[in-house]
């Protein structure tokens, strides 16, 4: 399909994040909001300032209606093509799950099927898929998978120690996601720091967290496995927990699948730790000396080093990590509290970078430190609109 105009959809549970590329470029963005205060829609048309807006619930639940009439708008305005493609992020478990593919309706009954399994996510995708299709019928819509970037992982790393029938007939297998993020990082690095390295971990740390470690490329091993809720703590997903433990809590408390995986997403990670989900808040109140907040980040560094260190040994040796999504690339006092006492694998940060590094790319570890270390911001969307030129 080539170039031409190509809409990419990113439906998350609190805010959907929507982009029109043209040619190869983002001409706008849009994000609608779940804030504490209510809906909001903000408006970005490349080279123009922010514009935000409040919403109804509704808006923000058929944010594709709102959103068609906007682009129109722009389209006519602006003399672009028509949109030729709508790609859409696809989070959910399954090997069928882990390729980029033009969506069909067998595609759709296979999503459908995993509701029950992940009934954070999918049901929000599904949702999404049908607007869109109901608003471009003739466009082609794909998906761009989460886990594709992890399908190469050696099967050591990929699967349970569980019976291998069971394995097999269930597909139960560890997917990895984050996969969009990992590879828009990989796809750039070149330009940050001047090498391809060959031993890379990428820390992507937003509201959902994950390292994955990267060799020569290619994804040899990741934090999260079966599903997006485990691995490291996150701001409100548990991260991994006993399975027996959960069983007990579930006998205890009398809860369906349903309410524990609700439980699991919802009430753990730092908000379970401290109330509180929001890092920078957190960060406030450990400098006033708050014990509930200092627990939580410090639960939540430790988790991250110790998955730093297990890359590493996955990798056997380490040139580069990276920190990416919003929480690292915005606060130098995080990043900080997750490399502490990594001297011992020859990370060694520079204060006076690291203070100086928000929000845009770079190097913050010192001169002479035997593993680069790199804050750069995650592109999702880009990464997702490159897909859609190769349908």
């Amino acid at each position: 399909m080539g170039m031409g105009t190509t809409l990419v959809v990113n439906p998350g549970s609190s805010s959907k994040k929507y982009a029109l590329y043209s040619c190869g470029k983002q001409v706008m963005f849009f994000r609608f909001e779940k804030t504490g205060k209510g809906f909001e829609l903000s408006t970005q048309v490349t080279g123009k300032q922010l514009q935000s807006e409040s919403l109804t619930e509704d808006d923000f639940t058929n944010s594709i209606l709102k959103l068609e009439e906007l682009i129109d708008k722009y389209i006519f305005r602006e003399h672009i093509s028509q949109i030729g493609s709508v790609v859409v992020r696809v989070v959910a478990p399954g090997t069928c799950f882990q390729q980029h593919v033009e969506i069909d309706d067998d595609y759709l009954s296979k999503l459908e099927a995993k509701s029950k399994v992940a009934p954070i996510h999918v049901p929000i995708i599904l949702r999404e898929i049908k607007q869109v299709k109901k608003i471009f019928p003739k466009v082609k819509i794909i998906a761009a998978s989460d886990s594709e970037f992890h399908k190469d992982m050696p099967e050591h790393a990929r699967i349970y120690s569980i019976d291998t029938k069971d394995t097999q007939d269930l597909d139960l297998y560890r997917f990895g996601y984050h996969g969009l993020s990992v590879s828009s990082i990989v796809n750039r690095i070149h330009g940050v720091i001047g090498i391809d390295p060959e031993n890379l971990v990428v820390c992507h740390l937003g509201s959902g967290c994950s390292v994955t470690a990267v060799k020569n490329g290619k994804g040899i091993e990741t934090t999260m496995g079966f599903s997006p809720t485990s691995g490291l703590p996150m701001s409100s997903r548990a991260g991994d927990l006993d399975s027996s433990a959960l069983l007990y809590m579930m006998a205890a408390k009398g809860w369906k699948t349903k309410e524990a995986e609700l439980y699991l997403d919802t009430r753990g990670g730092l908000v379970g730790l401290s109330g509180k989900s929001d890092i920078r808040t957190l960060l406030d109140l450990k400098a006033k000396k708050d014990e509930r907040a200092d627990t939580a980040l410090n639960t939540f560094a430790y988790n991250i080093r110790k998955a730093i260190a297990a890359s590493t040994a996955a990798l056997g040796g380490i040139d580069v990590i990276v920190l990416t999504a919003t929480a690292a690339v915005r606060s130098s006092e995080l990043r900080s509290l997750v490399l502490a006492n990594l001297e011992y694998l020859g990370v060694i940060i520079s204060k006076d970078r690291n203070e100086m590094m928000v929000s845009k790319d770079g190097i913050i570890s010192v001169h002479n430190s035997s593993v680069k270390v790199v804050v750069m911001r995650t592109d999702e969307m880009g990464e997702m609109a490159s897909i859609a030129t190769k349908f």
